[in-house]
């Protein structure tokens, strides 16, 4: 509509009291697209202060612009700032355990070299019960003059400039396939659908995945007759898992009543071989394991992360003992920083 003004009236000063006028008849607007009536605009109070007082105020309004500009950008970026501070003090906290300073290191734990050994004799008991298959192309990560080199397939070769920083002395490096083996999901048969009634074959999606977790709000289940095809691709409470199509880099544990669900195809199952679960997912969610997922995700056709690639994640190990206590830090510095 057209405001033709009558008589002694500032077109400009006219405009500024419309400006607060307009906003506020929007945000009355009840409409699912709201607009703004013409007798709404007609019985709005106006404030009409003498003509050259007009000039006065709109000439201050001008005046005081650009300050107010600078004011919006400042505001606007505190709000930016305050918004992502906590997620970037979550992460400075993940980079500070992975990379041994979180917490002290005590001379009498176990150092991580015994931990590696016993971690292989339980991976040669989890193949022999057929809980996990032999590692075709298993890494040994060692030091030797003062340098650190890989041993796979036969070949030794010094992997230094793999090696994002230094870590503690009695902590090693390892892959990720040597601490965890790596066994994938499965979906449902082509045409079938999953069902909303319980079966008792909960079916895990990504969507279901939280960071850390799994959502039980909007659980599906594996119809009764199309189980047995799939009933082997599971995930158990002592497990992590790992997103690894549509949303990637996701990992968690699922909860207690959810042990033994099926396990979309787009992600992945961490069997874990004498770690700390809890440990080993913060390390998962630091960006130092989030920036090696974002390397080794495909980009050709829809983006996925391979087994073989999850396997050769460079991982940090520190004593079991330790793992303990760094995870008990950040579980007692996260609500801190929730709380920001």
């Amino acid at each position: 509509m057209a405001i033709r003004p009558i008589s002694e009236l500032y077109v400009p000063y006219i405009q500024l009291v419309l400006d607060t006028l307009v906003e506020n008849l929007k945000a009355a607007a009840k409409s699912m697209i709201p607009g703004i009536a013409r007798e709404d605009v007609l019985q709005s109070l106006f404030p009409v202060p003498p003509v050259s007082e007009q000039k006065r105020i709109v000439q201050k309004v001008s005046d005081l612009s650009p300050c107010l500009e600078q004011y919006a950008a400042a505001d606007t970026k505190l709000l930016s700032l305050n918004t992502a501070f906590p997620e970037r003090l979550k992460k400075s906290i993940l980079q500070e355990a992975v990379q041994g300073k979180l917490v002290p290191q005590d001379p009498s734990d176990e150092p991580a070299e015994a931990l590696l050994e016993r971690i292989r004799s339980e991976k040669q008991r989890l193949i022999k019960e057929g809980k996990i298959k032999k590692d075709k192309h298993e890494s040994v990560i060692f030091r030797r003059d003062n340098s650190h080199y890989e041993k796979l397939d036969g070949v030794e070769r010094c992997i230094d400039d793999e090696l994002p920083f230094e870590i503690p002395e009695n902590w090693r490096w390892c892959r990720l396939g040597t601490i965890a083996a790596v066994l994938g999901g499965k979906r449902i048969p082509a045409g079938r659908k999953l069902t909303e009634f319980n079966t008792g074959h909960v079916y895990i999606r990504v969507s279901d995945m939280t960071d850390g977790g799994v959502s039980t709000d909007r659980l599906l289940y594996v119809p009764e007759d199309i189980y047995p095809s799939i009933s082997k691709y599971i995930i158990n409470k002592a497990d992590v898992f790992i997103t690894v199509a549509g949303t990637i880099g996701r990992v968690g544990k699922i909860p207690d009543e959810l042990d033994g669900a099926n396990l979309t195809e787009n992600a992945d199952r961490l069997v874990l071989a004498g770690v700390n679960q809890d440990w080993l997912i913060k390390v998962l969610q630091s960006g130092m394991i989030q920036e090696q997922i974002a390397q080794a995700t495909t980009k050709v056709g829809q983006p996925k992360l391979a087994i073989a690639r999850i396997e050769r994640f460079l991982i940090p190990l520190p004593p079991l003992a330790e793992q303990h206590r760094i995870d008990q830090r950040i579980e007692e510095l996260l609500p801190l920083v929730k709380g920001l």
